[in-house]
């Protein structure tokens, strides 16, 4: 035990966590940790628990076995070490310029102030790309690694445990690596829609930046207005509208009406769109005038509803967004009849999809196709909420990784009447809706894997990550 070995380690963990290092001074050190000299002369961290001994890293050769464990990982990407030892673990993939970043969790101040009193750590404390956590909750764990880990630019992000160690705290780590699958499972959606829409939006954001720099033409002053809106009464106002604006008052067109403003030869002076959605494109087919200004609000209600979206409601926004997406692309398949009979299926009922089939099933075929094989069938006549393939192993298995669209995805009353409704309802109050775990799970794998579908080939940023922890 070294006082000074100590107070280095503090001092290089103080600036980026000074909590963290007065928490440590505070602490006296755990009497049941150890040290022992390996074969190769490496002092090695023995903990004692249950009347047995276990050592945190090889007691032949620390080193060299952290090396030949870090060259059988894919150089460089994002670490999530659980479990920190003597640091032998980590400073292979430090060794590396390829390796963007490190977050550590431990668990047991004690435990940690025994292994700082021995091991001089503070090169690895004071490298940038090191963060440590002790004692996080789950929750602290995912608000970290959403803060630092940024897929285009830190790589693959990784699980590396430390057995010695995580066998000594197996609950605690087991809810840290669930932590960590959860974030993987939350960007890889998320990365997922930016892959397949982001060529898009960057062509209409470059597109839209040559109109940007064009200084917007001031409206005159307005002492007149008249505003029109579509509704039974629009067309026979037209001819005092066109008088109205005959006589110089200032015509105002929502979108909805300008269809109808042009087919009769009406030039509108201005044309508002509020809470813009996908239908709202319809409204300009025939075209905008040119010259004519389109004033446009900033969804202001939907921002506000995404950024007061609970944790649990963090799925919502892309599902939604690539359902109304699907049928835009005229590849929405129709809930309300069965898509290899052709029977008519009750609204607000559970309901199953089946890919295979290219639509919903009713029960009827939905039993046919699992009794041909084609799909797997549970007993009581339900059906499999995962992914089933020819020679799979169920759910979360190697076919299922592989053909995450494939079995039929059962579809809950709940969440069938809220995609019967969600192409009509604004977006801010489809966000509001709640739905179950189950119900959310189906909702996602059906809209990812329509999306799929429409892509004509499999977005890989979906799996990425899958099968790591």
């Amino acid at each position: 035990m070294s006082d000074l070995v100590f107070r280095r380690n503090l001092l290089a963990l103080s600036p980026r966590s000074p909590d963290l290092a007065a928490l440590l001074d505070e602490t006296e050190p755990d009497p049941r940790l150890s040290f022992r000299a390996a074969r190769s002369g490496a002092l090695v961290p023995v903990y004692a628990k249950d009347g047995r001994e276990a050592a945190f890293h090889s007691l032949m050769d620390p080193r060299r076995d952290a090396e030949r464990l870090a060259a059988a990982q894919p150089p460089g990407g994002f670490i999530a070490a659980l479990g920190l030892g003597a640091g032998y673990g980590l400073a292979p993939f430090l060794a590396s310029s390829a390796t963007t970043g490190i977050l550590v969790v431990e668990y047991s101040a004690p435990l940690l102030r025994a292994v700082l009193e021995e091991f001089d750590l503070s090169e690895l404390f004071l490298d940038p790309r090191v963060s440590l956590l002790l004692d996080p909750e789950p929750r602290e764990i995912e608000a970290a690694l959403l803060a630092s880990y940024i897929p285009p630019l830190a790589g693959d992000l990784r699980s590396v445990p430390l057995r010695g160690r995580v066998d000594q705290d197996p609950e605690r780590f087991a809810g840290a690596a669930a932590a960590i699958r959860k974030v993987l499972d939350r960007i890889s959606d998320d990365y997922s829609v930016q892959a397949f829409f982001g060529k898009l939006w960057f062509r209409n954001a470059v597109r839209n930046l040559f109109a940007a720099e064009r200084p917007a033409s001031p409206l005159p002053p307005i002492r007149r207005a008249v505003v029109t809106a579509a509704g039974p009464s629009l067309e026979a106002a037209l001819p005092a509208v066109a008088k109205a604006r005959g006589e110089g008052a200032f015509l105002i067109a929502t979108d909805t009406s300008l269809p109808a403003l042009l087919g009769s030869g009406m030039r509108p002076d201005a044309v508002v769109s509020i809470d813009c959605q996908a239908i709202s494109y319809y409204h300009f087919l025939k075209g905008l005038p040119a010259g004519v200004p389109l004033v446009l609000d900033l969804a202001l209600e939907t921002l506000r509803g995404l950024e007061s979206l609970p944790e649990e409601k963090a799925d919502y926004p892309a599902i939604l967004f690539l359902w109304r997406m699907v049928a835009l692309l005229g590849l929405m398949p129709d809930p309300g009849s069965c898509a290899s009979c052709g029977a008519e299926l009750a609204e607000g009922l559970p309901k199953r999809h089946a890919f295979a089939a290219g639509g919903f099933l009713c029960p009827d075929c939905a039993r046919a196709e699992a009794e041909r094989g084609s799909f797997a069938a549970e007993a009581g006549g339900g059906y499999a909420s995962g992914a089933y393939a020819p020679g799979g192993a169920g759910r979360g298995g190697a076919a299922a990784r592989e053909a995450p669209d494939s079995g039929i995805i059962p579809i809950s009353a709940g969440a069938a009447r809220w995609l019967e409704r969600a192409a009509s309802l604004p977006f801010a109050e489809a966000l509001g809706v709640g739905l179950d775990s189950p119900s959310l799970a189906g909702l996602k794998r059906l809209a990812f894997g329509l999306a799929r579908r429409a892509a004509e080939a499999p977005l890989s940023t979906l799996t990425s990550g899958a099968g790591i922890l």
